[in-house]
């Protein structure tokens, strides 16, 4: 783990334990080490061994059986395109690439929402969004307040494998959302702001429109963290 190279640390730990479960020839039910054995293995923290673990579960790859352990999946159909969305995303090309590859899968599924959404789901769209803002007023915004504005977004679809990819794309990213909201947090505010209004009016053009800089100022904002991280 102490190569340097140009992956956050929650990428690096989560390919080094799907290395670790390939060269174990691990199979659906078995028991994943701790987190102390894994992060004492890897010569990492355990919070990144637990984030990785986190985006491991979204992807259908793991699951965490509450006060037990952490198992492979009994079903990995489940999650079959979720663990492809992993490779790609531990093997991706460059910043721009990643950028417009988000940018596509979210207004996809915003514009999905624009045309589904009923009038409680556009009610719990905007709920979310008054979350984020009054934590962002109390100083207590995280990745989980982003998060939780684009689940409702998802679950507006009804569309259970848009919000299945929707959902595994946005953990995986969950770690530069933290950084570039913490970085930007009252443009990533006017962002959501943007994307709930455009919902609640069906206006898909505006809608594409603040996805669009939301996604720029993201990648922009990851690059120059990731070019400091790895000085």
């Amino acid at each position: 783990m102490a190569e340097q190279h140009k992956k956050s640390l929650s990428r690096q730990v989560m390919e080094a334990i799907e290395k670790m479960i390939r060269e174990r020839e691990m199979g659906p039910g078995d028991v994943l080490p701790t987190e102390t054995q894994i992060a004492e293995e890897l010569s990492v923290s355990k919070s990144s061994v637990r984030e990785a673990i986190k985006m491991l579960e979204a992807l259908g790859v793991v699951e965490i059986r509450r006060g037990l352990c952490t198992v492979i999946s009994e079903n990995p159909e489940q999650g079959y395109l979720n663990v492809t969305l992993a490779h790609l995303y531990l093997t991706s090309g460059g910043g721009e690439e990643l950028q417009t590859f988000r940018q596509t899968v979210e207004a996809a599924y915003t514009e999905l929402a624009i045309d589904q959404a009923t009038e409680e789901d556009k009610e719990q769209i905007a709920q979310a969004l008054e979350m984020f803002r009054e934590n962002l007023h109390n100083g207590t915004l995280t990745s989980e307040d982003d998060l939780a504005f684009h689940s409702q977004i998802l679950k507006a679809t009804h569309n259970s494998f848009m919000i299945s990819l929707g959902s595994a794309l946005n953990e995986l990213f969950r770690e530069s959302i933290g950084v570039s909201i913490q970085t930007n947090a009252q443009l990533a505010l006017a962002d959501h702001e943007k994307i709930c209004d455009a919902i609640l009016r069906r206006d898909k053009s505006a809608a594409r429109e603040a996805i669009g800089g939301s996604a720029e100022r993201w990648a922009r904002t990851i690059s120059i963290y990731q070019k400091k991280e790895n000085q």
